[in-house]
């Protein structure tokens, strides 16, 4: 096994442990999909005229492309979280104050 195989291995657990939760359907998996070819394309052929911004395109169409391939959202896996967490909350004590 060599160093790129275990380099992707070792992305391939850190993004899973990241995105636990995170699942999204197959319709927003194929926009994804698509949307991320759209910017990425867009952002390759502007890379010599605004680099910048060619290079923040071609971040966000690729985050999008691994997020549709993949099927794994880390940001639907926090919210997630966060609702579960907030269900789970007690309310230990409530007062009232009245004037």
């Amino acid at each position: 096994m060599g160093i790129i195989d275990q380099a992707v291995d070792k992305m391939k657990t850190k993004l899973d442990d990241a995105c636990e939760h995170g699942t999204i359907g197959r319709s927003e998996r194929m926009l994804s999909v698509i949307a991320g070819g759209f910017i990425l394309g867009y952002s390759l052929k502007k890379i010599i005229k605004k680099p910048l911004r060619a290079l923040s395109g071609v971040t966000l169409g690729g985050a999008l492309i691994v997020r549709g391939v993949t099927g794994k959202c880390p940001v639907v896996g926090a919210i997630d979280h966060a609702e579960e967490e907030e269900r789970n909350l007690t309310l230990i004590e409530r007062r009232y104050f009245e004037k």
